[in-house]
């Protein structure tokens, strides 16, 4: 299959979501300080699939990469918040992130569907709140040894 210039919103657009995917550095970047390697290495390839995807927003491979590495990271960081996040206002900080940000990307989703350009805010905030989360996730589970 080869890509064409069909794209599904425009670098006007996108070039919010490319910076805001570059912040998942930071739990990257805590996770390798925190030794815990296999998630640094998966969230430095998360930021990797999702910037390159959001650079050109088009129906190719990237969007379908970006697409699994953000469902599996979720899924990851989800199963792993429920699992480890014990210290109460973790809990309360964990949970909360995860009502706004499935709240947010199912927003930005029909914003984008009827042309609101609001659905950027909307997208960014999902990103950081998800970073949020993950951050909560990986200090609790940085003194497992996994």
């Amino acid at each position: 299959m080869f890509e064409t210039d069909n794209y599904i919103v425009s670098w006007e657009q996108s070039k919010y979501i490319v910076a805001s995917s570059f912040l998942f550095m930071f739990p990257a970047f805590y996770a390798y300080y925190t030794s815990q390697y296999f998630f640094a290495y998966f969230l430095f390839a998360t930021t990797v699939f999702s910037a390159n995807y959001w650079r050109k927003a088009t129906f190719f491979w990237r969007r379908n990469a970006d697409l699994v590495f953000a469902k599996i990271s979720f899924a990851l960081f989800f199963v792993n918040g429920i699992m480890y996040v014990k210290y109460v206002p973790y809990i309360v900080s964990f949970y909360s992130c995860l009502i706004l940000l499935v709240y947010c990307y199912y927003l930005s989703g029909k914003l984008h569907l009827q042309n609101n350009n609001n659905w950027i805010k909307y997208h960014v905030l999902f990103h950081v709140l998800s970073i949020s989360a993950i951050l909560l996730v990986l200090d609790e589970m940085k003194q497992i040894k996994m």
